[in-house]
């Protein structure tokens, strides 16, 4: 399978300034008793289930049965009639080119030190501008440095069928000071769905 890159390459950036973000205190270990729970019992499930390993076994990984599957997961949502009540999407499409940097990017969550960035993305404005399957490819650049990376698959079955196709890169940016930048890089990759 060969892909090639082609189509516009465009960054969007989004200087921070989390000063006027509040910011928590540094959390004291004790705080943190309850959140973590999980972690002594899963070491205390992990030993439990050690110990019923025979010791015939040559395997370290007690995780490795074949019914323990962490890798798959499915999550189905009914599709129902449009809901008058659901607010439409606030982004316009008239005189606007698909992959062409239209919308800003946003902060949509903070935390102790991390930040939730989405941008928007036009794909069509209706499926006739669709030109072909293509793999949307973003990564996010935090103070210069590559900080993560995502891709989301469109061919004709992704297309919305009676308006505009928009994606949404959304991503975690971790801030370590209080003023920084971040920058989302998006390109369009010709492909076979992998």
């Amino acid at each position: 399978m060969t892909k090639s890159t082609f189509g516009n390459l465009f960054g969007t950036t989004l200087i921070l300034s989390l000063s006027s973000i509040a910011m928590a205190e540094e959390p004291t270990i004790s705080s943190f008793d309850d959140e973590f729970d999980f972690i002594d019992e899963g070491a205390q499930n992990a030993a439990q289930r050690s110990d019923e390993v025979t010791g015939a076994s040559d395997s370290f990984d007690i995780y490795d049965d074949d019914d323990d599957d962490f890798g798959d997961f499915q999550l189905s949502a009914p599709i129902a009639e449009a809901d008058t009540s659901i607010p439409r999407l606030p982004y316009p499409v008239a005189g606007r080119d698909p992959l062409d940097g239209n919308y800003a990017p946003e902060i949509v969550f903070t935390d102790r030190d991390s930040v939730v960035v989405e941008l928007p993305v036009l794909i069509t404005r209706s499926p006739a501008d669709f030109s072909g399957d293509f793999w949307l490819n973003a990564e996010l650049l935090v103070n210069g440095e590559k900080a993560g990376e995502s891709r989301q698959w469109f061919g004709e079955a992704s297309l919305a069928q009676s308006g505009p196709t928009i994606a949404f890169v959304m991503m975690l940016a971790p801030v370590n000071e209080a003023v920084g930048e971040v920058v989302i890089q998006v390109s369009r990759q010709a492909g076979e769905e992998a």
